[in-house]
Order: structure tokens, then C-alpha cells, then sequence
């Protein structure tokens, strides 16, 4: 079972940090392009996956990392990490159940943010 209790936490405390550079506009758009993009991005990777395509795969796990990370979804990006550097050296046989960690993390990041995205202000503030 995957461990998601610091998922709100590494989240919080990114969105603080943008808050407080680029303010709760700047936030809102990140979420809103991220949540876009990212469902997108993981069936595009299970595709690749299951039709063998290691530079998709590598690429969309790539992408995932660097876009999770701006978010603050660092389990998230760590995992998707881990599923790029397994394409980089083809060892993609091994990623069916990292591609469904991928996805059900995402789902407890896409809550985190939809929350964050409402009330930015008020749920930063919120005692960690």
C-alpha cells in the first residue's frame, strides 16, 4: 500500500511559496493547467506502456515528474521518476503496477489541489 500522508503537506507547502511570490492568481492557474494536462499525460503513458513505446513513455513519465514537482507533488514526481528512468533503460515489463501507483497517486494529488484551489488562502494557512 502506497503512503500518502505527506501527499497535503509537500502540496501546502508549495503552494505557500507561490502564494507568497506570485500570490493566489498565479496558484489557481498552475492547479487549473496541471489538472488539465496531467489525466491526459497518464493515459498517453499507459499507452505507451502497453504498446511498447519506451520514448513516450519515457517522455509523458518525464513531463509528469517535472509538472508534479511544480505543484508540490513530490511523492508523485518521485514516482514518475522512477518510471522514467525504468524507460530510459528499458525495463518497462517491471512498470504495469508503477503506472497504477501513478494513477491512484494522482487522484489523492487531484483532491489535494481541487481543495487548495478553492480557498487557496484559508487552506495554506491551516495548521501543518
Amino acid at each position: 500500500m502506497m503512503e500518502f500522508g505527506n501527499v497535503e503537506k509537500e502540496i501546502m507547502d508549495k503552494a505557500k511559496d507561490w502564494i507568497e511570490d506570485y500570490g493566489e492568481e498565479f496558484l489557481v492557474e498552475l492547479i487549473d493547467v496541471y489538472l488539465d494536462d496531467t489525466p491526459a499525460r497518464l493515459q498517453q503513458l499507459r499507452q505507451a506502456l502497453d504498446g511498447g513505446d519506451t520514448e513516450t513513455l519515457t517522455r509523458e513519465a518525464h513531463t509528469l515528474k517535472s509538472s508534479s514537482a511544480n505543484v508540490g507533488a513530490m511523492t508523485l514526481s518521485t514516482l514518475a521518476r522512477q518510471v522514467e528512468l525504468a524507460g530510459r533503460n528499458g525495463l518497462t515489463e517491471t512498470l504495469a503496477d508503477d503506472v497504477v501507483n501513478l494513477t491512484a497517486m494522482f487522484a489523492r494529488v487531484k483532491s489535494t489541489l481541487e481543495a487548495l484551489r478553492h480557498s487557496p488562502g484559508k487552506f495554506v494557512g491551516q495548521e501543518r
